[in-house]
C-alpha cells in the first residue's frame, strides 16, 4: 500500500474520496498536502480507458493504460476496497463488520461501468491483459464486425480496427440522423462523417437505426456483457436490415455505479446521479461532494468535466476549512477530440466569445497520438510510462508505517486496519463497479 507521510498532517481534516477514476485521483491530489486523505477503488490500478479503443487492438499500448496509484499521494493513503454502502457518516466496505466514521468530508465519484473492452470489471491488474488478448484474438478472427453508436468511442473502435485490419467489413449502426449532435455545432459532426468516409472505405456508418435485441451464442448474458458472438453469424436492425456480423461491440449505455449511495442518498438521486447544489455539494448534505459521471452538475460525461468537477471541489473543502465562503462551480465549455484510427480525426474546440473552432486530422493526431497517456501517468505522479520508483502512497512501500498512521488518522483500532488493507473485492463481471 503505501508508506509514511511525507508531512504531518495531525490537525488536518480526514477526507475520504469513493472512487479512483479521474475525479477522484484529481480531488486527492490536490488535497494531499492540505487534509487527510483516504481513497478507496476496488482495483489496484488506474485505467486510462480514454485509450481502450485502441487498446483492444494493441495489447502493448493497452500496457500504457494501466497505472499503478503509488506515486499519486505523499502523505494520504490510496486503499483497495469494494464500498458497499455510503451514508454522509459511514463508509462501509465489503468484508468489514464496522464502517469508517471518523471523516470531515466526503467526495463520492464512483462513475459508470461500461460494456468491456472500453471499461474494465477486474479489480486486479494481472487479470486485465489476458482479456485484451482475448478481444484482440476475437477481432483477429471475424471477418464483419459491428459497432453500436456514433460517440467517440464506436469511431474510435471501428477505425482503430480498420487501421488494423483494413480486409475486415466495420458497421458502425447509430440511432440518430447527425454525429455529434447536442453541445458541438452540426460542422463538427458533418467533418467526422467526411473523414470516415474518405478514409476508411471498408466502414460503413448506418443512421437512424437500431439493433433489434441481439441473440447471442451463450445466451442472454452474452448478448449484453464484453464483446458479442451473434447466433447465426448476424444482427437485424428495427428498420429490417440484415447485418453480417461475427463479433459485435456495444459502444454506448455506460450505467452509473449507484449501488453504495442509492439507500441512504435517495431523495438526492436521479436518473443514477446525485443531485447537488451550486457547490457540487449532494443535495441536503453538506460536506458530502459528488463528482464525475455520477454529478448532476455535469454538463456531460467526460473527463474534462470530471476534472472540473474535481478542481472545485478542492478549492471548495480547503476554503470551508479555513473557514472561508466557497465558490460556486462553473461548467467550461465543451470540447472533443476524436480520433479516427492514426491517420484521422476531427476536434471542436472552444474559440473566442464562445464561439467553436473545428481541427481537423493533422491538429487530433498530434495532440492525442498516444490517447493522452504520457499525460495521464504524470497526472498520477509518474515523470514518463512505467518509470520505476519507490514509495509514495497507495500500493507499495512500507505498510506498518501505513497501517500506523492509518489506525490514527481513522481511529480504528490495530486488527479493523489489517482487515481492512487486506482488500475485499468480490468477482463479478454483472456487479456494479462501485
Amino acid at each position: 500500500m503505501g508508506q509514511k507521510p511525507a508531512k504531518s498532517l495531525t490537525e488536518a481534516p480526514v477526507v475520504v474520496v469513493i472512487g479512483g477514476g479521474y475525479a477522484g485521483v484529481k480531488v486527492a491530489k490536490a488535497l494531499d498536502e492540505h487534509c487527510n486523505v483516504v481513497l478507496f477503488d476496488r482495483k489496484d490500478y488506474f485505467l486510462h480507458n480514454v485509450g481502450t479503443p485502441r487498446g483492444m487492438v494493441d495489447t502493448d499500448f493497452m500496457k500504457k493504460l494501466l497505472i499503478p496509484y503509488d506515486q499519486l499521494l505523499k502523505n494520504g493513503h490510496i486503499v483497495q476496497a469494494q464500498v458497499t454502502k455510503l451514508t454522509d457518516k459511514e463508509v462501509t466496505l465489503q468484508g468489514q463488520d464496522k464502517p469508517i466514521t471518523d471523516f470531515k468530508y466526503m467526495v463520492i465519484a464512483t462513475g459508470t461501468s461500461y460494456a468491456f473492452p472500453y471499461k474494465v470489471p477486474e479489480a486486479k491488474q494481472e487479470d486485465v491483459l489476458p482479456l485484451y488478448e482475448g478481444v484482440k484474438a476475437k477481432i483477429e478472427g471475424a471477418a464483419n464486425i459491428v459497432c453500436v453508436g456514433a460517440g467517440s468511442t464506436g469511431l474510435e473502435a471501428a477505425c482503430e480496427i480498420s487501421c488494423k485490419w483494413p480486409d475486415k467489413k466495420i458497421t458502425i449502426v447509430h440511432s440518430r440522423d447527425k454525429l455529434f449532435e447536442g453541445p458541438f455545432k452540426p460542422a463538427f459532426g458533418a467533418k467526422m462523417e467526411d473523414h470516415l468516409k474518405r478514409g476508411f472505405p471498408n466502414v460503413e456508418l448506418i443512421k437512424n437505426d437500431r439493433l433489434l435485441p441481439v441473440e447471442a451464442d451463450g445466451g442472454e448474458a452474452a448478448a449484453q456483457a464484453k464483446y458479442v458472438v451473434p447466433a447465426g453469424g448476424k444482427v437485424i436492425t428495427k428498420n429490417g436490415r440484415e447485418i453480417p456480423c461475427d463479433l459485435l461491440f456495444w459502444c454506448v449505455g455506460g450505467r452509473h455505479n449507484t449501488a453504495s449511495y442509492e439507500e441512504h442518498f435517495g431523495a438526492a438521486v436521479e436518473k443514477g446521479q446525485l443531485k447537488v447544489d451550486q457547490f457540487l455539494q449532494v443535495e441536503g448534505h453538506s460536506r458530502v461532494f459528488a463528482a464525475g459521471d455520477i454529478c448532476s452538475a455535469g454538463p456531460a460525461g467526460t473527463v474534462n468535466f470530471a476534472n472540473q468537477h474535481a478542481a472545485c471541489i478542492a478549492a471548495n473543502i480547503l476554503a470551508d476549512m479555513k473557514g472561508g465562503a466557497m465558490k460556486p462551480y462553473k461548467a467550461g465549455p465543451h470540447l472533443n477530440a476524436t480520433q479516427l484510427g492514426t491517420t484521422m480525426g476531427a476536434g471542436c474546440m472552444p474559440g473566442p466569445l464562445g464561439s467553436q473552432i473545428i481541427v481537423g486530422h493533422a491538429v487530433v493526431q498530434s495532440i492525442k497520438k498516444d490517447c493522452f497517456a504520457d499525460a495521464t501517468w504524470g497526472n498520477l505522479g509518474y515523470k514518463k510510462a512505467f518509470e520505476k520508483k519507490k514509495g509514495g502512497g497507495g500500493y507499495g512501500g512500507d505498510e506498518k508505517d501505513e497501517a500506523s498512521h492509518l489506525q490514527n488518522v481513522l481511529h480504528m483500532n490495530e486488527d479493523e486496519i489489517a482487515k481492512m488493507m487486506e482488500g475485499h473485492v468480490e468477482k463479478d463481471e454483472e456487479a456494479d463497479h462501485t
